[in-house]
């Protein structure tokens, strides 16, 4: 029995070979690969045919396109699938460093008692160029530590950078299901964090930033209103989380910088929403974040009658 999995729900064939190739290029080679194509309109499966003849790769293909309902319920379905010890959701345009899972590995068993692992990530662009490096953290964060740390300036994001342990991750109730799968990776290493988070020291992840991913697909009127959504649910989850835990001041401290991303978050998409979207988003918008929704209001208005004049 293999110690990992890399679990990659696919949908897009862009880059899915690159990350195919630097699964497979793994110094540490005790791991299988499940690709579980979502039901593509692109021939993914003979992008993945050069990698089949490695024992360690296997290829599904789901009946409907489960994420255009819900992202959060591929990779659920996924975790269900998993029978290693610790598993990793990859993605089908990231792509891994070869030392990556030799030097998680490391980290699994230097820190026995810790349920989540992570490599330190940089974001690159189509061309695999550095755009944005992470600095360097401790190699063990505490819970409250790690929450902090998920809102610094240089942090860069990636699910495909954490490695879960299995059984614990599926014993917390498996990825929290948002909208768009917008917020569930912090919300899901949050709560994966309790027992602390480990580091690696070197950037090993990738993380790309194409045109083609939700992440920046800045004004769409059908994923904004979504994505505010996910923003709300994520309000309330943290709340709550946050109140199950000791009250300390880095927690206060935390519950300042998730505000702050809430309030940016709610700020960037609720004004491509349709008006009745955006007014229903408005009043279900928290009162603690800062937000001015009279002001909103008053700009969401100005903004929609210079666009029907420009018409």
């Amino acid at each position: 029995m293999p110690k990992y999995t890399f679990l990659l729900p696919a949908y897009k064939g862009r880059f899915l070979n690159e990350m195919l190739r630097s699964i497979q290029g793994q110094t540490y080679t005790d791991f299988k690969v499940i690709i579980s194509d979502d039901c593509s309109p692109e021939n993914l499966k003979i992008i993945c045919e050069p990698y089949l003849s490695d024992p360690r790769f296997i290829y599904r293909r789901n009946a409907v396109n489960i994420g255009s309902k819900s992202l959060v319920a591929h990779w659920n379905l996924l975790v269900e699938m998993c029978d290693t010890e610790f598993m990793i959701m990859t993605s089908d345009d990231d792509m891994y460093e070869p030392q990556f899972l030799e030097e998680i590995n490391m980290l699994t068993e230097k820190y026995p008692q810790v349920n989540l692992f992570r490599a330190r990530p940089n974001d690159v662009n189509n061309l695999g160029e550095i755009i944005k490096a992470e600095g360097p953290s401790e190699e063990l964060l505490t819970h409250e530590a790690f929450t902090l740390r998920l809102y610094d300036a240089d942090v860069v994001g990636g699910e495909a950078a954490y490695c879960y342990r299995t059984k614990e991750l599926i014993k917390k109730g498996m990825f929290v299901n948002f909208p768009l799968a917008w917020f569930s990776d912090d919300a899901t290493n949050i709560m994966m964090s309790v027992e602390g988070c480990a580091v690696t020291k070197e950037a090993l992840f990738n993380f790309r930033r194409t045109d083609i991913q939700i992440t920046n697909q800045w004004g769409n009127p059908i994923i904004c209103p979504q994505k505010v959504k996910a923003t709300l649910l994520f309000y309330k989850w943290m709340n709550k989380f946050l109140a199950s835990r000791p009250a300390t001041l880095k927690e206060n401290e935390i519950a300042r910088r998730f505000h702050k991303k809430v309030y940016s978050n709610i700020q960037n998409y609720i004004y491509h929403c349709s008006p009745a979207r955006f007014m229903s988003c408005l009043y279900y918008c928290p009162n603690d974040i800062g937000l001015y929704k009279f002001r909103m209001f008053l700009h969401y208005m100005h903004v929609r009658f210079m666009k029907n004049k420009r018409i």
